[in-house]
């Protein structure tokens, strides 16, 4: 049977599924010229099958079932021999053709390929990552220092009470000694100066503990108006009691997931820089990345549940931030954490039989030895 083509038109990108013979025939021309193009050896029983029906095609000549057999087989054939790249990646790799991206369309730039843009997008989210952690550790490195600035108001209070009740009992001895001995004499007097002495040096120690005190309020007061500035949208003087756990939340639950993502990102830009080298970037394969992404951030946190005790690293000697950000450029880190924690799991269940010294079953056919 023989059957007439119309050349077609190139399809989009998402029409990969459903082909017309035109299509087939521009994709496997794209394929044979990079492979040419490449230096590999294409042999003519590639070459002239191709070759031969992209002539009649773009003539409009009819297409027997004998060349469109030989066609296909050639076309198989040289995609295994080019594979990873195929007519897909290449339009993906190019900028010949006019790109459907809406960022293309607001920019004008029409001959930004989809790798391309990929790049642009993914690059451009891991900057956003950037800025977001770069708040988030400036956020959690304030309320640091509003802590610490408090619980040193908390011991600095602590030591003036104390000095203020020492105080109170060196002027209940002076007056004491005042009540007890009015008449003066040489003992007398040296008690007494030793005690007005302490209560001298009790007395300006007090008073540097005040200055002291109000450098810190002070100081706590301009770490609240500077977390104030950083984050406008938050009442901080109404998070006053609850700061700590916030800290806690931003540094155990916020920045892991932040982490996570741009572990995931640097690993995708890594992944398309190398498909872009090697002509071999899938523009289909955009909804795997997304859920990469996904994957890595709960890489991220979950890693810090399994792996991260009361101390601040980790048993390689790494901080927290970087273990995120491991995960979520290598999500496998995650898995392979899991594998063990259920190891050890069902180690300790099936060992905990044996620890109860359980007796060994009975033998029916030989009562005895399981009794012996």
């Amino acid at each position: 049977m023989r059957i007439r083509i119309a050349a077609a038109k190139r399809g989009t990108q998402g029409d990969e599924g459903v082909k017309s013979l035109a299509e087939l025939v521009t994709d496997a021309s794209a394929l044979l010229y990079h492979a040419v193009v490449s230096g590999q050896n294409i042999g003519a029983e590639l070459r002239d099958p191709i070759i031969r029906l992209r002539e009649a095609v773009t003539a409009g000549q009819p297409v027997s079932a004998e060349a469109e057999s030989k066609f296909l087989n050639a076309y198989a054939r040289l995609a295994v021999l080019v594979a990873p790249v195929t007519a897909a990646t290449l339009r993906a790799t190019s900028r010949h053709y006019q790109s459907d991206a809406w960022l293309a369309r607001v920019f004008r730039v029409q001959t930004m390929s989809a790798a391309q843009f990929a790049s642009f997008l993914f690059g451009f989210l891991a900057i956003c990552l950037l800025v977001t952690i770069g708040i988030g550790e400036g956020i959690r490195t304030f309320i640091a220092a509003v802590i610490s600035s408090q619980e040193e108001v908390l011991k600095v209070r602590e030591e003036m009470r104390a000095g203020k009740l020492a105080l109170q009992g060196l002027d209940e001895q002076l007056k004491a000694l005042d009540t007890e001995q009015p008449q003066p004499n040489q003992a007398r007097g040296i008690v007494k100066a030793g005690l007005t002495k302490q209560r001298e040096e009790l007395d300006s120690r007090l008073s540097r503990l005040r200055e002291q005190q109000l450098g810190l309020e002070e100081k706590i007061a301009k770490g609240y108006d500077t977390l104030g500035r950083i984050t406008p949208f938050v009442d901080w003087a109404e998070l006053r009691n609850v700061i700590v756990p916030i800290a806690n939340m931003i540094g155990g639950f916020f920045l892991p997931l932040m982490y996570g993502a741009l572990g995931t990102c640097a690993y995708i830009l890594r992944t398309i820089y190398a498909q872009m080298v090697r002509r071999s970037y899938d523009a289909r394969r955009g909804g795997e990345f997304i859920v990469r992404i996904f994957l890595g951030m709960l890489s991220g946190i979950t890693l810090q549940w399994l792996l991260v005790r009361d101390g601040s690293t980790v048993p390689g000697g790494i901080t927290p931030a970087v273990l995120a950000f491991l995960g979520g450029y290598s999500v496998e880190l995650l898995f392979t954490a899991i594998d063990r924690l259920l190891s050890a799991v069902t180690g300790s269940m099936k060992t905990a039989p044996a620890e109860k010294g359980s007796p060994a079953p009975v033998n029916p056919e030989n009562p005895a030895a399981g009794s012996g």
